[in-house]
This record gives structure tokens, C-alpha cells and sequence, in this order.
């Protein structure tokens, strides 16, 4: 599923609140002093959420603090309109006011945190858009400063922060890698630890913000585990460790954001989708929508959608299935055509500045401006991919398996050739089976276990344990794989078919609509169809 992000990136996440409410107007004298700036910014010091109206206030403070040339000030106020900034997804203006502050912080020490809070923030929504290499040089400068911080808890605190951000980055670096798996594993749990050793109820970190990072941190290691394989120890790991964060978000003691309980919620969807208990995940992605409408955020509704068109097609309801994909597919594509312009945009207001100021290095940077936008280029379709899968690596396989298939049959896998049915009766159908998946008698589209037990002369339940046994799927996947299996290596094989539609394709192969067509071929192979028929062409174009 996606991280999400793309997604799932989003495939998920550290958030931030607030929406924008003010623009300072001309002013000539200032009623403001050092001293009250620093009383307005210590009432919201200890608040871990963010008000609409307090972004007027902040951005007033920044202003005042610029008027009396007081740099804490703006310092301070800067790094808590980038938290209200990132809490509406405004990467683009968190980067722009983190560069404005990087300049003043230049050559400061950090006694308090801020400093390595803003290059945080700042590695962070460079992240969000795919700019990896300039993200991570911001984490670790955060961790520098972090480090240097005197009181013990409220260093504790940022060291968790910047290594629960860092793992954006080895996320990302994980979808090319997955030796960087273990990178992420190391990551996170070094962000636990130093969430834990935090004092409860000390002076400089409230209870809500060390137990916030608790949850949060149990949450991505969770998550990580749902990305790995679906084998039943990674399942297990990622129930434990999502359950442990659900313990802390529902205990009332706590007053911990919306947005990550909403998070947690479409996690747990997803971890029972992988679980097969379609109820309870339908469960929770309700539970996720309706507590996204308190604190909207699109990244996390079109996570609900995607993983309710799952299980209702699981569970037969075409229709619902259908009414959630639909949403899903238009929401995903705004999404992305948003990212993609943002990173863009960014891009160049990247180069032009350095333009201006250091033309000697012009050069150099529009290399660097272009690797960073391919890589914010590839960020932004993996994040399309359930359970951000490298898509490519996944067509790759297909036409692998393609290329090197001599069964006749290319979704059978070797171990679903094994055939433990020894008697007679057995043996007899796995032959029958054999004939049937070598032939076109799968593409009805009123195909049943029933019917097929009947041309093969046994009863439905016996045919559906030997299907189970031999294939391992049951008789909906084993149809649906057949049929999948059918239209790839007509594509593949036949350029004509990548010209026809795909409610075309879908009828040809037996689908009873095109929703339920795009839905099982990205379950079978990981990617759309959509995907897999654009590579095919661009192969053509390149063998030009």
C-alpha cells in the first residue's frame, strides 16, 4: 500500500498544524520590546499544537523582531511559523523562511534548540519533495547543533526528532535499496531510545511531546515492517509495534495531534488488509476518514480511500470498491500534479537565486539542480506505488518473467507448481487444470469454482483444496492471476493490444469492469496497467 506516500510516501510521516490567517500591514513604530516578544513566543514554547490564529501572531513577532534587529526573535518565531507552514503540506514557504533563517543562525550557538529545529524542519520538507541530497545535509547539521544543547531532556527530545526526520530520507533511499531497510530499522530505534531516556513531567519537554514521539516512533516501525515481505513474523512485528502506539494515541492523558492519530488508523487498515480480516480494516479506514475531517489533510483521506477499494473488492462489493478507487485515482493524480509543480518551482527559484549571487558556480549548479529534479522526479511516481514499491523494478520482473517463461504459463510460479495431491483422483485433475490454464476458458467471464468442478467431474469444495494446495491462491486470485497473466503477455507480445482501451482490455480478459480490471492487475504484478503499457511503448521508442 501506499506511502504512500506514496506516498506513500507517504506512503506517514512527523506533522505540523495550523493554515495561514495574516498579512502584516505598514507600520511605523513598533509596540513591541524585546521583552514582550519573548513573553508571547514562551506562551506558545510548551503548546506541541498550533492554532490557526497563532500563525498572525508569529508572523507579527517575526516582523517586530526584524524592526528591533533582535535575531533570537526572529529565530524563534521563524521555527514556529515552519511548523504551521509544514502542517499544510507548504514545503515550498517552509524552505523559503528556513533559508532566511539559516543566514541569520550563521555562526551561532544554539543553546536552546532552535537552530538545529529549523535545519530540521527544513530537511524535512526538502525531503517531502524529493530533494534528497540538499535533506539530508540539513539533518545532519540539526544533529550537530542538537548535540550541543545543554539541558539533557530538551536535547534528548531533538536528537529523537532529527532521527525520526532522518528516516525520511533512507525511506526514500529504501525504494531503490533494500539494504537500507536496515538503516531505517537502526534509525527509528535510536529515535525510540532517545524518546524514552526523556524525564517524565521535566521543565523543558512536556509529557504530550515525549510520549508523541513514543507513539509516533512505534507507528514507523510498524510501517516498516508492513512494507517488508507478507510473511507472518513481519506481520506480527508490525501488529506489535502499531498496537504499542494505539495504546499511547487512545490514552486520554495525552493530547496528541489528529492528523497522527489519523495516520495510525489507515497503518492499522492497512495491517489488517494484509491480515486478511477485511472487516476490521474497513473498521479503521472509516475510523481515518472521520477523524481526518477534523484536521483535513488529502495525503491521509487518499490512503483511506485506496485501502476500503481494496477490501470491498475483497469481500465481492464491486460497487463500493469501484466508489472508493474512483475517489482514490482523482485525488492520487492532484496530488502528485501539486508535488510535481512545487518541486519544480522550487528548482528554479534554486538555480535563479544563485544565479544572481554566485554566478561562478552557475554551472555546477544547474548539474545539481538536475540531479535533484530527476530524483524528485522518480520520488514522485514511486510514492504512487502500493506499499512503495519500486514500480520500474516491478515491471522489469514482468517482462524477466516474460522473456525466461517456458511453462506456457507465466503466472505460475515454482511454488505454485508444487503438486502434494498423490492419489489417483488428484493427479487427474492437476492435469485437467494444466489443460485448462493452457487454453482460454479462464477469460469467461461468468467462470465459476461450480462450473469448473463440473466439466472437471468432481465437487466444488475438493477442486477449490486442490487449487489451494497446488496453487496457492484460492479460486478468485487463481482466475484473476490467469486472466492478469493473459493480457500482460498479449501486450507484451502483441503491440496492437497497447493501443486498445483498457476497458477494451478488461472485457477481453474476463473483468466485469475496467475498476475491478486496474485493481487485481496492479494486486498480480504491482503496477498499473496503465504503467506497464506507457513502459512498453518508451521501450519501442528507445529500440528506434
Amino acid at each position: 500500500m501506499t506511502i504512500s506516500r506514496s506516498f506513500y510516501l507517504l506512503l506517514g510521516l512527523f506533522s505540523f498544524y495550523g493554515t495561514l490567517s495574516y498579512a502584516q500591514g505598514p507600520h511605523n513604530t513598533s509596540s513591541y520590546t524585546k521583552a514582550s516578544i519573548d513573553k508571547e513566543l514562551d506562551k506558545l514554547k510548551r503548546k506541541i499544537l498550533l492554532d490557526p490564529k497563532d500563525e498572525s501572531l508569529l508572523l507579527r513577532l517575526k516582523t517586530e523582531s526584524e524592526e528591533l534587529a533582535y535575531e533570537e526573535g526572529i529565530l524563534s518565531s521563524g521555527d514556529k511559523l515552519m511548523i504551521i507552514y509544514m502542517g499544510q503540506s507548504r514545503n515550498k514557504e517552509t524552505i523559503e523562511l528556513a533559508d532566511q533563517l539559516k543566514k541569520i543562525a550563521l555562526n551561532k550557538k544554539d543553546p536552546k534548540g532552535i537552530i538545529s529545529n529549523i535545519f530540521r524542519k527544513s530537511g524535512l520538507a526538502l525531503g517531502y519533495l524529493g530533494l534528497e541530497d540538499a535533506s539530508l545535509k540539513d539533518f545532519k547539521t540539526a544533529i550537530k547543533y542538537a548535540e550541543t544543547i545543554d539541558d539533557v531532556d530538551r536535547k534528548l527530545y531533538l536528537l529523537s526528532l532529527c532521527y525520526q526526520n532522518l528516516n525520511v530520507s533512507y525511506t526514500v533511499k529504501q525504494l531503490d535499496d533494500e539494504k537500507y531497510g536496515d538503516s531505517s530499522l537502526y534509525i527509528l530505534n535510536k529515535s525510540l531510545d532517545f524518546a524514552y531516556r526523556i524525564k517524565d513531567n521535566n521543565k523543558s519537554v512536556t509529557n504530550d511531546q515525549k510520549y508523541s514521539q513514543i507513539a509516533f516512533n512505534n507507528m514507523r516501525l510498524g510501517m516498516l515492517y508492513l512494507r517488508g515481505e507478507d510473511t507472518d513474523s513481519n506481520l506480527s512485528k508490525a501488529e506489535k509495534y502499531l498496537l504499542e502506539s494505539q495504546k499511547i494515541y487512545e490514552n486520554k492523558d495525552y493530547k496528541i495531534s489528529l492528523d497522527e492519530k489519523t495516520i495510525l488508523l489507515n497503518q492499522l487498515s492497512w495491517l489488517y488488509l494484509e491480515k486478511k480480516d477485511y472487516k476490521t480494516s474497513i473498521d479503521y479506514a472509516n475510523r481515518a476518514m472521520q477523524l481526518e475531517k477534523q484536521h483535513p489533510n488529502p495525503y491521509n483521506r487518499v490512503e483511506s480511500f485506496e485501502f476500503l477499494s481494496s477490501c470491498y473488492l475483497e469481500t465481492g462489493e464491486k460497487e463500493q470498491s469501484k466508489f472508493y478507487m474512483d475517489k482514490y485515482t482523482l485525488l492520487k493524480d492532484s496530488l502528485n500534479l501539486a508535488d510535481k509543480k512545487t518541486a519544480n518551482v522550487l528548482m528554479k527559484e534554486m538555480v535563479s537565486e544563485v544565479k544572481d549571487d554566485h554566478k561562478e558556480e552557475l554551472s555546477k549548479l544547474w548539474i545539481w539542480a538536475s540531479i535533484i529534479f530527476f530524483a524528485g522526479t522518480i520520488l514522485t511516481w514511486v510514492l504512487w506505488r502500493k506499499r512503495n514499491k519500486i514500480i520500474h523494478e516491478k515491471y522489469e520482473q514482468i517482462i524477466d518473467r516474460l522473456k525466461n517463461n517456458t511453462t506456457g504459463n507465466p503466472g505460475k510460479t515454482p511454488s505454485q507448481t508444487k503438486n502434494v495431491i498423490s492419489n489417483d483422483t488428484g493427479n487427474d485433475l492437476m492435469i485437467k487444470l494444466e489443460m485448462f490454464e493452457n487454453s482460454e476458458r479462464f477469460l469467461k467471464p461468468d467462470i465459476t469454482i461450480g462450473f469448473l468442478s463440473g466439466q472437471f467431474n468432481t465437487n466444488p469444495k475438493y477442486l477449490s483444496e486442490i487449487i489451494k494446495k497446488n496453487r496457492s491462491q484460492n479460486f478468485s486470485s487463481y482466475i484473476n492471476n490467469l486472466r492478469i497473466d493473459h493480457i500482460v503477455s498479449k501486450l507484451y507480445n502483441e503491440p496492437k493490444y497497447r493501443e486498445y482501451k483498457i476497458s477494451y482490455l478488461a472485457e477481453q480478459c474476463g473483468f466485469a469492469s475496467p475498476q475491478v480490471f486496474i485493481i487485481a492487475f496492479r494486486k498480480v504484478n504491482g503496477v498499473t496497467p496503465f504503467y506497464f503499457i506507457q513502459q512498453l511503448k518508451n521501450s519501442d521508442t528507445n529500440l528506434k
